[in-house]
Formats: structure tokens, sequence, C-alpha cells
């Protein structure tokens, strides 16, 4: 992939929230690759289809590509909240109480147009915090 059609508007940013990682996982596929390598026939030379493209098959597990000139990817996984209760550690030192807030959350930020139709295809995970735990800088 080369570099990102640019636009007037240049980058979006999308908070998503997704019930665990591996519904993230599964939702943000367009944002994995496979490494492949080329099948072989029985004399170890490449096998090809009808139209000439090289027969290639999956090697190891999926990964997730974090940044591309087209995008970045920050997983912020669990968010904790204040719960407004006061808990005293043993020491005697007072901390605020953190609960969890449901969901496993990523920030995504597109930039220019080459991936904003992946990024649209998650508008059913979008959230829209009033003050996000993490913002890019």
């Amino acid at each position: 992939m080369g570099l990102c059609k640019m636009t007037e508007e240049i980058k979006t940013d999308y908070y998503l929230s997704f019930t665990d990682e591996a519904q993230m996982a599964s939702a943000m596929v367009s944002f994995f690759n496979q490494d492949t390598q080329p099948v072989l026939d029985e004399e170890g030379n490449p096998t090809f289809d009808e139209e000439g493209s090289p027969i290639t098959e999956d090697v190891g597990d999926p990964y997730m590509v974090p940044n591309s000139v087209c995008h970045s990817i920050d997983v912020v996984g669990t968010i904790y909240e204040p719960t407004g209760n006061t808990l005293t550690a043993p020491d005697g030192t007072e901390y605020p109480e953190t609960a969890a807030v449901p969901g496993w959350h990523v920030n995504l930020r597109i930039l220019g147009e080459d991936r904003r139709a992946d990024a649209d295809a998650l508008s059913s995970y979008e959230v829209f915090p009033t003050t996000p735990s993490r913002i890019w800088l």
C-alpha cells in the first residue's frame, strides 16, 4: 500500500468498544495480516492457479498491524474509572476505588481515505466518550 489519498479531512479518530478482545480481533480483521507461503508440487516447485497466480497457504496466526501510513491503532483494553468511594491500604494510605468500564476499548485513527471504509464498517462498535481515557497527541 502506498501513500494514502489525502482529502480536506486528513484524519478521523474513532473510539471503539467491543465486548472483549476476541470480538475486537474478529471485527477488526481488515487491520490484521496473515503470512503466507507458496504451495509446492511434488518436485518442490511453486504451484499456480488457472489465471497463473501463485497458490499460497496461510502460515502462523493472523496479527494486528497497529500502524501504517494510512492508520494507527491504540489498543486501550480495559478502562478503569473511579467509583467515588475511597479505600484504605493496610498502611493507612487512602486511595480512590476504581471499577472496570464494560468492554475492550480501541482507538483508531484513519489518515486519508484508503482505510475509511474499513473504519466505517466498525460503526456499530463506535462510542462517543465525553472525556476519553486516552487520546491521540
